[in-house]
């Protein structure tokens, strides 16, 4: 089977790379280190030539909604276009937890997700949707991102932080599966409440930003699982914070 990784020198999609071609399987890596541009087009139709799945693992740093929104559903828009040119017969998908519900939040990266999950599903290759929580070593890089004015500001809703090797394992997975699925969503085996997190987590890094807890607009499931899903078996690397 030959697979075509969108992304595929990114920090996921290289494991991924790597993952598949210990498998056997033959991997073209698409980004524009490999002189393909996702979002033109350009290398895509000869990049795609005999390959049987497409697996995105595309991102951009946009969190604007226009921006989002345009990068998601242009790079599914074409390479569902051009993949179905080449006969491609199945193209997997990662996204984010709770991206599924609609209601998650209003950051515009999110609606980006959203328009992204929507191209897929009603795109003419049959699609699989892993849906992903937070990566386990994405935590401090989030903290930063709630930083204003040198404290941290986190509401005190619930996040089920992922290991990125357990996602890798299940888009391995999806590749390998016969027939095209819906949607399957993995978490981390423990859930915290995301201001006590950030405080375990600066703390065990010696970081000496204050966290402060605020009223944050999001529904407070909005970042976890609120059905069936894979549950991860790798812990979060800090002991002792508590669980909900």
């Amino acid at each position: 089977m030959k697979v075509f990784i969108a992304g595929g020198r990114g920090r996921v999609g290289s494991r991924l790379a790597d993952s598949l071609e210990a498998k056997g399987y033959e991997v073209v890596p698409g980004g524009l280190e490999d002189g393909i541009d996702v979002l033109s087009g350009r290398g895509l139709a000869e990049a795609l030539v005999g390959v049987d799945t497409i697996v995105n693992v595309l991102n951009t740093p946009r969190f604007d909604a226009a921006g989002a929104i345009s990068f998601f559903e242009g790079s599914v828009g074409n390479l569902t276009a051009a993949g179905e040119r080449a006969g491609v017969r199945h193209h997997i998908v990662l996204s984010i937890v709770g991206v599924g519900e609609g209601d998650a939040s209003e950051i515009g990266y999110y609606l980006g997700k959203v328009a992204q999950e929507r191209a897929v599903r009603t795109g003419s290759i049959p699609a699989t949707i892993v849906r992903a929580t937070q990566f386990q070593s994405y935590i401090p890089v989030l903290a930063d991102q709630h930083t204003v004015d040198g404290k941290v500001l986190a509401p005190r809703s619930l996040i089920q932080p992922v290991e990125l090797d357990e996602v890798v394992d299940l888009l391995a997975e999806a590749v390998t599966t016969p027939e095209p699925g819906s949607a399957v969503e993995i978490a981390g085996p423990d859930r915290f409440h995301l201001d006590d997190l950030f405080r375990a987590t600066l703390a065990e890094r010696g970081d000496e930003r204050e966290v402060v807890t605020v009223d944050g607009p999001e529904p407070l499931e909005g970042m976890v699982p609120r059905g069936a899903y894979r549950k991860g078996m790798v812990r979060y690397p800090i002991a002792g914070i508590p669980t909900v």
